[in-house]
Formats: structure tokens, C-alpha cells, sequence
């Protein structure tokens, strides 16, 4: 066992190893994949995601501790926009509960702006959770209808006396909830994360002498959250505090974060979460990478 287990470590290290680069990019700003929500850029990419946390809930209903093991894949049309599809299989860790998979998502994401002086992106995206795709008991008979905002930015533009902060960044979510059920209470999915790029210090703030791997690392903390707007818990929050980091390679990255629940209702106790993204437009650069339409334009 310890063998495979050290096998695939070593073909997903050995998949990833490189010179860091990515594609969510804004001028000198790389925005590695946030593992709780999607990053600002509009890409190709194929992720996995390993979670070993509470699962989500309702304040009247705490969310259950369990895993999860997720798949996402992003598929772009043109430089500006993308489809997605991801699903997910879920265990929970009580006697009697159902496991199995969640419901089929679908998205479509098209790039807003992309400016590399002020290391911005934004990004429109549509996504819809379509119901009785899913097991019974883990997917939803009802669809769920999310259209949502992605951002990000940089503080690559602070003077040279705050230069020490220039590697900051923050990237977030914001979606609305709409379910196709007019019994199920909506409400609105937000999310923000803060992070310190080390590559982006070492590279273009002053070299601090460090050397592989901690010179491809970027410090972070995810705020994952759901607010409930209608029905008898309109109001009230949900959600987790996930410190934790990114590794960027080549041709990937490797995340690893904690999670731990901001109130009861959230779910109880310290989880975790793997995240590997893979990606695809510099893995394939002049075929599966490539958006099918070339436009060569550029973002406003």
C-alpha cells in the first residue's frame, strides 16, 4: 500500500515539477486556484479536490463530518470564454447516512477584464447544479441556478516603500443561489481569499534567498461562506476559515488547507483539503490546451 501510495505522489510531483508558471495571469500576477471556490481566470484546467471536513448544512440542520473526492474540468472556446462540467463522490462518516455521487455541474465563464498593469481580472460566470443527476440522498431532486462574479487583484502598483507588500493579493466569489424548487430556501455564496505570492517577492520585490520548493509557495487564506437571504434562517451564515497554500509548478499545482467551522451550524472540528489542478494550456499547448476559437483578444 505504501508503495501506490508513494507512486502516485511521485507521478503527480513528477507531472507538476518545473518552472512556475499558470494561466490565470494578470501582468506580473499569477492568481494560483483557490481550493473552496473557482480562480479568476478563464482557463484550461482539470482539478482534483480530496476534502476530509464537515459537508455542508443548514443553521437548522449542521452539516455532518464526512469526505468528499471532486473533479472539475474547464474547457476554453475562446481566449475569453469557457464551459466546465464537475461532479463529486461524498462519504459520510455517520451509520446509516447515504453515500455516493452529488448532482452534474455545468458552467460557462467569460473573462470580463484582464489588466496586467493593475493586476486585475474579473471574470462573469453561469453555472447550474442540474438535479437528479446525483445519487439518492447525496444530489438534490431540484436544480440549482448560479450566476456569479469572480475577482482578482494585486497590490503589484504600492509604492517602494510598501514594496514588502507588493507580493498581497486578494481573489473572491460572490453567487446567488436560485433553486428550480420554490420550497427551498435561497440564498448566496461568497468567498474571499488573501494571499502572499513568494515567487512574486522573490522575483520582482528582492530576492530573500529562497530556494525550491519554498520559492514557488503562496501563503493563503480562503474565507468560504454561504448567507441564507429567504426562509427562516434568511440572515444567518455558514462557512469555514481554511489557512493554508499553494504550490505552483510548470504545469500545475498542489494545494493543501485546514478548515475550521466559524459556528455550530457550520459543522465541528478541524477538516482538511487536497486540491491538484493540472494545467492543460501549457500541458497541451497546441492541441486539448488550445481554445478551439482563436481570437487573440485581449480583455478590456
Amino acid at each position: 500500500m505504501k508503495k501506490h501510495v508513494a507512486l502516485i505522489v511521485g507521478l503527480v510531483l513528477h507531472g507538476l515539477l518545473g518552472v512556475a508558471y499558470a494561466h490565470a495571469v494578470a501582468g506580473m500576477r499569477v492568481f494560483p486556484g483557490t481550493l473552496t471556490f473557482a480562480d479568476p481566470g478563464v482557463t484550461d484546467e482539470f482539478d482534483l479536490g480530496f476534502a476530509h471536513s464537515a459537508l455542508a448544512g443548514t443553521p437548522g440542520n449542521p452539516a455532518p463530518y464526512g469526505s468528499t473526492t471532486s473533479w472539475a474540468w474547464s474547457k476554453t472556446i475562446t481566449q475569453q470564454l469557457a464551459i466546465s462540467v464537475a461532479s463529486g463522490y461524498q462519504t459520510v462518516n455517520q451509520s446509516g447516512a447515504p453515500s455516493g455521487f452529488g448532482n452534474l455541474n455545468l458552467g460557462l465563464d467569460y473573462g470580463l477584464v484582464k489588466n496586467g498593469h493593475y493586476e486585475t481580472l474579473v471574470t462573469a460566470a453561469l453555472n447550474e447544479s442540474l438535479g437528479d443527476t446525483g445519487a439518492a440522498g447525496v444530489g438534490s431532486t431540484y436544480s440549482v441556478f448560479q450566476p456569479t462574479l469572480l475577482f482578482g487583484q494585486g497590490l503589484g502598483v504600492l509604492p517602494r516603500s510598501l514594496r514588502d507588500l507588493r507580493p498581497l493579493a486578494i481573489s473572491g466569489m460572490i453567487a446567488a443561489n436560485i433553486p428550480s424548487s420554490a420550497l427551498v430556501d435561497k440564498s448566496v455564496n461568497w468567498g474571499l481569499s488573501v494571499q502572499y505570492s513568494l515567487p512574486y517577492l522573490q522575483t520582482y520585490v528582492r530576492d530573500v534567498g529562497l530556494k525550491a520548493p519554498f520559492n514557488n509557495i503562496v501563503p493563503l487564506v480562503e474565507f468560504p461562506m454561504q448567507t441564507f437571504t429567504s426562509g427562516p434562517y434568511a440572515g444567518q451564515t455558514l462557512g469555514t476559515i481554511n489557512p493554508g497554500f499553494v504550490w505552483i509548478g510548470r504545469y500545475g499545482q498542489i494545494g493543501l488547507e485546514a478548515t475550521l467551522p466559524i459556528n455550530h451550524a457550520s459543522g465541528h472540528g478541524l477538516g482538511v483539503i487536497l486540491g491538484i489542478g493540472w494545467y492543460l494550456d501549457d500541458i497541451f499547448p497546441h492541441n486539448l490546451g488550445t481554445p478551439l476559437f482563436l481570437n487573440r483578444a485581449h480583455y478590456l
